[in-house]
């Protein structure tokens, strides 16, 4: 009992629902400040890119420690696999969906680039790098699983450090960038489940305001005294954002009237899946409009009630097109019991 207690794990779909709300808050500033309706919000946008996917990737390592046992086949078999069909399938169901609905972000270059698309196994630049890191976090982890962890630890934290100090390690590419940031969060919880689970059991309410207080602090000193050249400033922003984001799901979860934060976990891979998708739908709606009035003074708003709304419909697709398997889980993948089935559909068994 005291074991199960210990291990409690209820806070995970509440920690990822507020990280996937808050990527599509990202994603929705993102793609409406390319037509100046985004507001004041991107500065908003660069305290939100420390938080989620730290988090997505720690939450990740949690359950990846079982793979480390595997040869080399079965890793291939039980989950390399599976990541590179499910992020090339969507990367060409992105592309696809660009044919059609016009690519109006002119800061980025476009999914239809010829160029761009047989780059992308080695050098992603579709919104589903996060799979494909997956993948390489994956194969490292189990390369080095020989290596003594606190070597591990220590070459992916001084990585971490060069990658996210501005100047000092910069691979232009968002997947290899994001790579190099945030492997130490995965290999952690790789080697440190159950330390995690029994540390966020014994949570109180004034570690999460004292997680907040830091958190809130360094985002002050990178944002606004503009410290982020300081080596390891960002990184640690990101450990205190892992560590208040576990924190407070400790706590929140409990509270009734935010149960709907859990199903938002439960389809966080759904709904990071399908949800730019719906953003860049509505951004080529509001185009023609882009400089009426209205929306201009409504540019403050204009990302949250845009998430608001993408978040909503990304959840409803999801569970509409959750009968369609090959979309969610690889067909190549070794036959499930049922319910192992179910709770890969449903979860995505990444995110």
């Amino acid at each position: 009992m005291n074991e199960i207690r210990a291990e409690n794990r209820e806070w995970i779909n509440f920690a990822k629902g507020a990280a996937i709300i808050l990527v599509v808050l990202y994603h929705s500033s993102l793609f409406l400040s390319d037509f100046g309706l985004a507001g004041s919000t991107p500065r908003l946008r660069l305290l939100l890119s420390y938080f989620p996917m730290p988090v997505f990737f720690f939450i990740a390592g949690l359950t990846a420690r079982r793979m480390l046992t595997w040869n080399l086949k079965d890793l291939w078999r039980r989950r390399l696999l599976t990541l590179l069909y499910l992020y090339l399938l969507w990367s060409v169901i992105r592309v696809v969906f660009y044919l059609v609905v016009p690519h109006l972000r002119g800061t980025e270059r476009s999914p239809t680039d010829l160029f761009n698309i047989v780059l992308l196994p080695v050098w992603p630049t579709s919104s589903y790098w996060f799979i494909w890191a997956l993948a390489v976090f994956t194969l490292l982890a189990w390369l080095l699983r020989k290596v003594p962890v606190t070597v591990q630890l220590g070459l992916a934290g001084a990585v971490a450090v060069l990658s996210t100090t501005p100047g000092a390690l910069d691979l232009d590419n968002v997947g290899w960038d994001r790579v190099a940031a945030n492997f130490i969060f995965f290999i952690i919880a790789v080697y440190f489940p159950h330390t995690v689970y029994r540390l966020a059991a014994r949570v109180r309410a004034w570690h999460a305001v004292v997680l907040v207080v830091v958190y809130v602090g360094l985002a002050v000193a990178l944002v606004l005294l503009h410290l982020s050249r300081i080596p390891g400033l960002i990184l640690l922003e990101s450990a205190v954002a892992v560590a208040m984001g576990v924190a407070l799901a400790t706590l929140l979860v409990r509270v009734k009237w935010l149960n709907f934060m859990n199903t938002l976990g439960q389809y966080s891979f759904q709904i990071y899946l399908l949800h730019l998708f719906l953003v860049a739908s509505a951004l080529a709606l509001l185009a023609p409009f882009s400089e009426s009035f209205w929306l201009q003074r409504a540019g403050n708003a204009l990302p949250f009630l845009l998430a608001a709304i993408v978040l909503v419909a990304s959840l409803y697709l999801a569970k509409l097109l959750r009968r369609f398997s090959f979309l969610w889980v690889s067909p190549f993948r070794k036959r499930q019991t049922k319910a192992g089935s179910r709770r890969a559909h449903q979860n995505g068994d990444l995110l």
